[in-house]
């Protein structure tokens, strides 16, 4: 840990899980990019693997990103030809998101950098030790998030 921070912020447990966030953020979005991709691009890549076609308001809702920055995050991905959007006949005003071939490539790339850069985060790390830090991350966002609850 670097010096310059200041000593109550090293010991302090909301300091450390941001700055945790930060560090691996940066690592996962180097990694992406070789691929063309970013942390923000592949996160309605994954939802949408995940759970399949939807409308776009429940990708909003489900990735967690503003109307605008998910307007913006789609029409990227369609011109990279990683999803498709479709006007839902019976409300013009809608969107079916869906992912194509080369988005369900895209996803699984995204994936497996998740994995290995989490794999990163907890080396030397005991298969308990890893458990335990999940545990407690978990508790600490339930305490912090009361909608979390």
């Amino acid at each position: 840990m670097k010096s310059d921070i200041h000593p109550e912020a090293v010991v302090a447990p909301g300091y450390l899980a941001n700055h945790a966030a930060r560090v691996f953020n940066r690592l996962v979005d180097a990694r992406l990019r070789d691929h063309g991709l970013s942390l923000a691009l592949i996160a309605p890549l994954l939802y949408l693997s995940w759970k399949g076609s939807m409308l776009q308001r429940d990708l909003v809702r489900g990735v967690a990103v503003k109307q605008p920055a998910m307007v913006a995050l789609l029409d990227k991905l369609e011109g990279m030809a990683l999803v498709q959007r479709e006007i839902v006949q019976t409300d013009k005003r809608s969107a079916m998101v869906r992912l194509t071939a080369a988005g369900e490539e895209a996803a699984a790339v995204g994936r497996r950098v998740l994995v290995e850069v989490n794999e990163v985060g907890v080396a030397g790390f005991t298969q308990a030790e890893a458990a335990q830090c999940v545990s407690l991350l978990t508790r600490l966002i339930d305490n912090l998030d009361p909608a979390e609850k």
